[in-house]
Order: structure tokens, then C-alpha cells, then sequence
């Protein structure tokens, strides 16, 4: 059903806008590998008392450390150490069940978007990814639509939350599009090549970092009208493809 339309949201340069959306799909990802290494340790079956996990850089390489005990009082429970290439190292139990407090801040920073989720509701599951503010001591947050069935993109749906730096309260919650929309990939192939996947922005004059992210995930351009232009998003790296008869 339709949503009433959303505000404009934030943007970034478009800089930022690729190197952001380039930073969730590395961290959504490897949370991806390291939960296919858990599950494939645990036969298949989340492990008993697993509430959620983090994801933390380690030089190239990231840290996945999945949590245990009450939302407020997370522990770490299994660390994954997922390499720069997506490979996942040994499921091995956390030396120190201990959170740092910048660890306590971002699991509470997940959990308060979640509860703050809006109206619209996309998909079953929403996949979290949190990364520091650049622009100030908070949090952003970002809740992915997602999907199971092979060769659908969730266009719509996403979510972007700015939070506080102690995680605990969410300043400002931004829908980073209209409606729902899942496209199927196969459209982007024309004559046997890979052309694009085309959409419209109607929240922003811009691609949103979502689409970077997206056009990672799914390796293909996605090409989206804002504003008046036309733009074309080929992995993190966005440029105007507007006709120069429009220009």
C-alpha cells in the first residue's frame, strides 16, 4: 500500500555518499559470513541465548561479535573474524565476555532504531548496520529491507536513524524512500549484458548511500532519476549520466 510521502532526507557529498554506502555493505557482509560460520558450527540453528550481534573494524579485516544475556546487559558470546576478501576465520569463544562501553553504545544504538522503526514495513527482516557519525559523537544507524527470493532487489524500504553516542536515543529518523518497491534484477540485462536497474528518488536530489550499497550487493549500476537529473551508481562510485541535451 502506499505511504503518504516521506520528508526530504540528509545527503552527504557524493564522496561520502560512495564511501558509506561502500562501509554498510562491507560491514552488512561480513555480518552475512560470520552468521553462515556460526550457523554452519551450530548445525544450522541459531545458538541458544544469541540476542544480536556487532561489528567492529580490525585493520582490514572486521570483527563480529555475537552477543548473549538481556538486551541491556549484553555479553559477547562468539567472535568471527571476517577478512578483507569476505572470507570467515573460526568461530571462537569471546576471550572476554566483557563489551567495551563503545560496544555497549552500538548494540543499544541497533536496538533503539528498531524499536523506532516507522509505518513502513517492507520485508520480514530488516538487516541493521551501525557505523560512527563522521559529523559528530553519535551513531548512525541503518535498517536494510531484505529478502530470500533469488533475484529480487528491495529498492524501498530502508531506514536511516541518527542516535546519541551512549545509543539510547534516536535524534532523528529518516525513510529513505517512498514506498516499497522490489525490483527484479533480471531486468537489468538486455540482449544478454548487464545494462541497470532503473528508479526514481523522490526523498532526495541525490543517490543515498543505500544505493551505493546496493548496487554493491547485487554487482550492477542502478540508475536513478533525482531531482532532474539522471544519475548512475556503479558500486561506490556515483557520476551525473544526465543527456547532455538535458543538462
Amino acid at each position: 500500500m502506499a505511504q503518504e510521502r516521506p520528508a526530504l532526507v540528509q545527503t552527504f557529498s557524493i564522496a561520502e555518499t560512495g564511501r558509506l554506502g561502500q562501509a554498510i555493505w562491507r560491514q552488512d557482509s561480513a555480518a552475512a559470513r560470520a552468521t553462515d560460520a556460526l550457523l554452519a558450527q551450530s548445525g544450522g540453528k541459531a545458538p541458544e541465548g544469541l540476542i544480536g550481534w556487532i561489528v567492529t573494524p580490525e585493520g582490514d579485516a572486521q570483527r563480529v561479535r555475537f552477543l548473549a544475556g538481556e538486551p541491556d546487559t549484553p555479553r559477547a558470546f562468539k567472535d568471527v573474524v571476517v577478512d578483507a576478501q569476505f572470507k570467515a576465520g573460526v568461530v571462537i569463544d569471546a576471550e572476554n565476555p566483557e563489551l567495551t562501553p563503545e560496544e555497549l553504545a552500538q548494540f543499544a544504538a541497533r536496538n533503539s532504531a528498531a524499536q523506532a522503526i516507522g509505518p513502513l514495513r517492507c520485508a520480514a527482516r530488516y538487516n541493521a548496520v551501525v557505523l560512527k557519525d563522521t559529523d559528530g559523537e553519535g551513531w548512525l544507524v541503518w535498517l536494510l529491507s531484505s529478502t530470500t527470493q533469488a533475484n529480487i532487489v528491495p529498492m524501498g524500504g530502508h531506514y536511516r536513524f541518527h542516535v546519541s553516542a551512549d545509543g539510547k536515543i534516536v535524534e532523528k529518523r529518516e525513510q529513505l524512500s517512498s514506498g516499497c518497491l522490489d525490483m527484479d534484477r533480471r531486468q537489468a540485462q538486455q540482449g544478454g549484458q548487464t545494462v541497470g536497474l532503473v528508479t526514481n528518488i523522490v526523498v532526495a536530489p541525490q543517490p543515498l548511500e543505500v544505493h551505493v550499497f546496493l548496487s554493491l550487493l547485487n554487482r550492477l549500476p542502478i540508475y536513478a532519476m533525482a531531482g532532474d537529473k539522471l544519475w548512475a551508481v556503479e558500486g561506490a562510485r556515483i557520476r551525473d549520466a544526465t543527456p547532455p541535451a538535458r543538462r
